[in-house]
């Protein structure tokens, strides 16, 4: 097992190395600020290998998100990155059947360029069910699962990281630990649809406000049902804990242990 934390700067890398993380997931979302020179150097002198989360953007169309972060992909293999993590569009929550359809026949050329470069590649869960998992996988056989806990309570009673840990176990490559209240997006969903027609987009924007990146117990998700459901299936590889204050990295580390050992 393998218990990591995440750094969107340089600062975030230096602080994060002085709690000996088993891993440093560089994050190129949001308003990340990373030189790789400097970042590799850190690492190697730790230690401590990386893995790297590519660009994304709520308003990037299919295409972009395919085309757009091929060019990054060699970064991964520049930093020596164990594995390569991207968003998808697969959601029928929030994105039509010709934005799926789109992506699906986009994907390879990220796929391809991960292959090229000598990094695996894995998609991270958001509202994503078995059929859009199932397409994606038989077109792309190389494509591996990055599990996020949080983003499987968006708008769900039962997390849909339980299905998935059921049907793509062998896939999984990270598990990425946060917690939320995102249950309570369904009563909201449901409440606005009775007075008018709630479009994807607007579906969107409450599922970003949803995940809120919490620290382990301040949301609702039932932790303990999941990592039962990892433990059965002898799931030993990494963990990434996402609270959104990465400075609470060794608390969040110490809860996860004890939830993990009691499940």
């Amino acid at each position: 097992m393998e218990i990591g934390t995440f750094a969107r700067n340089n600062d975030q890398i230096r602080e994060a190395l002085k709690h000996d993380p088993d891993f440093i997931d560089l994050r190129m979302d949001l308003d990340h600020s990373i030189t790789f020179s400097k970042a590799t150097e850190d690492l190697n002198d730790a230690d401590v290998p990386c893995t790297l989360h590519l660009p994304s953007h709520p308003d990037w169309k299919p295409m972009d998100l395919s085309q757009g972060i091929v060019p990054y992909i060699d970064i991964a293999a520049d930093i020596g990155a164990e594995l390569v993590t991207i968003h998808s569009t697969l959601s029928t929550l929030m994105y039509s059947d010709q934005d799926i359809d789109t992506f699906l026949d986009a994907v390879h050329l990220a796929v391809n360029a991960a292959e090229n470069a000598g990094v695996p590649i894995a998609v991270e869960t958001l509202g994503l069910y078995y059929t859009e998992l199932t397409l994606l996988f038989d077109s792309q056989p190389a494509m591996q699962l990055c599990l996020d806990l949080g983003h499987g309570q968006i708008m769900a009673h039962r997390n849909r990281a339980l299905g998935h840990i059921d049907s793509f176990f062998d896939r999984i490559e990270m598990v990425n630990v946060h917690d939320n209240h995102g249950e309570k997006m369904i009563d909201e969903v449901l409440e606005e649809r009775e007075k008018r027609n709630v479009s994807r987009e607007e579906i969107r924007e409450l599922a970003n406000r949803y995940d809120e990146h919490l620290a382990i117990g301040e949301g609702d998700i039932d932790f303990e049902c999941i990592f039962k459901e990892l433990k059965e299936r002898h799931y030993d590889g990494r963990f990434l804990m996402m609270c959104a204050d990465p400075s609470r990295f060794p608390e969040e580390r110490e809860k996860f242990m004890r939830l993990w050992l009691e499940a």
